[in-house]
């Protein structure tokens, strides 16, 4: 396996028919258009197992805070001063602008058990995009998938590891946000410029590892510093496959970002319906061959040299 040894998870392995398939594009339609409900239905039990981020939702919307009225200008304050020692129709008339009142909320009990709740969201965050992985890697690999009972059994089997990759996934995110929006909003100097288009870079690079770290997550027995290294070689590897089916992926994001836009309940209704799903089987199909190309045909070739394989014989193993 020479730079992606690792160890080979048990399963039902791949098939010597289903080593040697295509992943054209006319083949991408062909199976989106025969699973499309069942990635529906992937999307819905995605969203299940996240259920916690409900609890966020609310807490963001400030149901159980204790309302109040605020001032919404800056003016405020210093205006309201200056009146205290007389009135004139100047002042008045802008106190009438500055002093415009708007809801607010105070947090309370119930305000911070929701977040509490709704940062358990981390914790299930891992576990329920390596078992979509899994299964829409099935729907790739065109094998016969039992959609909630192969759900399932990959977060049981792939428990502590997925848990791991999730968190440092959200970790990762988390910084690459926050360092764009610092910079972004940085003063522009030639320094900070510099930084702001190598964490750009490196955002993007990062974001193409993602369905590769899943991938090995679900299908190889390799350590975490491993399926890191692999998935960055990868990412490079596959560029023009990877950069084509993200570019399809966000572009599926920001159509529902726009239609949020525009009518909001639909907008959240297509998050949870098939959103998310969609968006991650285009990367899913971007990076499976890449897999293949890599890791499983030469281990596939390693075995026929080392000896002969009957027809239909399973030559490589994943870790189901």
């Amino acid at each position: 396996m020479g730079l992606f040894n690792g160890y080979i998870k048990p399963g039902k392995g791949v098939q010597k028919k289903d080593v040697a398939e295509n992943f054209g594009f006319k083949r991408f339609f062909t199976t989106f258009g025969d699973k499309f409900w069942r990635i529906v239905t992937l999307n819905l039990l995605f969203f299940l197992v996240n259920c916690p981020v409900f609890a966020l939702f609310a807490r963001l919307a400030n149901v159980g805070g204790t309302p109040y009225m605020s001032p919404a200008h800056v003016l405020f304050q210093p205006l309201h001063g200056v009146r205290m020692h007389g009135d004139n129709p100047a002042l008045d008339a802008l106190y009438g602008v500055v002093g415009v009142q708007v809801p607010n909320n105070y947090p309370t009990v119930w305000t911070h058990l929701l977040l509490a709740i709704g940062l358990l969201t981390l914790l299930t965050f891992g576990i329920s995009t390596a078992a979509m992985t899994y299964v829409q890697r099935n729907f790739v690999r065109r094998e016969p998938v039992d959609l909630a009972q192969d759900f399932f059994h990959c977060i049981k089997r792939n428990f502590k590891q997925s848990l791991l990759l999730g968190l440092i996934d959200v970790a990762f995110l988390f910084v690459i946000a926050y360092d764009l929006v610092s910079y972004v909003y940085s003063s522009q100097s030639f320094g900070m410029l510099i930084l702001l288009y190598l964490t750009a870079f490196l955002s993007i690079i990062y974001l193409l590892m993602r369905p590769y770290m899943y991938l090995m997550c679900v299908t190889f027995d390799l350590k975490m510093t491993k399926i890191l290294k692999n998935s960055w070689i990868l990412a490079i590897s596959g560029l023009k496959r990877n950069l084509l089916c993200s570019f399809f992926s966000l572009l599926v994001l920001v159509l529902n970002v726009v239609v949020f836009g525009f009518i909001p309940s639909l907008g959240v209704g297509m998050l949870f319906i098939f959103t998310i799903s969609i968006a991650w089987f285009l990367q899913i199909y971007g990076a499976w061959p890449v897999i293949k190309r890599h890791m499983i045909d030469p281990f596939y070739e390693e075995v026929s040299d080392a000896e002969p394989q009957e027809k239909e014989e399973a030559v490589f193993e994943d870790r189901g």
